[in-house]
Parts: structure tokens; sequence; C-alpha cells
């Protein structure tokens, strides 16, 4: 426990879109504790980098970690989804 780990997520944030912790409000393993975007190298203006999200574990057990790639005003379930499984012994 308190070990911290890294999601790296591609992203484009200049078209709305973004990453958001889906289950979150079910989330007792893990806690977020930081979130960056990084552009691509050489990047020009509309092109896409990743979001980079750190987590610390708190305590032992399973979880899984569901990321939505979605724009925050919109009420739909996302365009992309993904699902980690995290254990933390």
């Amino acid at each position: 426990t308190g070990e911290v780990f890294k999601v790296i997520l591609k992203s484009n944030r200049s078209t709305g879109y973004s990453w958001h912790w889906d289950n979150k409000n079910e989330a007792g393993l893990i806690d977020s504790v930081y979130v960056d975007y990084v552009l691509k190298d050489r990047a020009i203006t509309g092109s896409g980098g990743n979001e980079i999200w750190e987590f610390r574990a708190k305590r032992k057990g399973e979880q899984e970690l569901i990321m939505v790639y979605k724009r925050p005003w919109e009420h739909s379930d996302g365009e992309e989804q993904r699902t980690f499984l995290v254990k933390v012994k």
C-alpha cells in the first residue's frame, strides 16, 4: 500500500474530449493523486497527446479502474472506455 502507479492514455483535448474516472465513487482501494496532459513531440495545434493519471494504493485487494473518454458537458457513455484490473498486494 502507498505505492503510486501511472496510467497513460492517448488523448486530444483540443476536441473537448478527456478521460474521466468513471467508477470513482466505487473506489476504496486507490486514490487519484495527479493528472497531467502532455502534447506529443513537435505538436501542432489540434494534435493529440497523452493524459497521465497517477494513482496511489490505499489498501490490499483488487478493483477495476474504469476510464471513459468523453466531453464533460455531454451526458453520454463516452466515445471509448478502458478497464484495468488493479491488484494491490
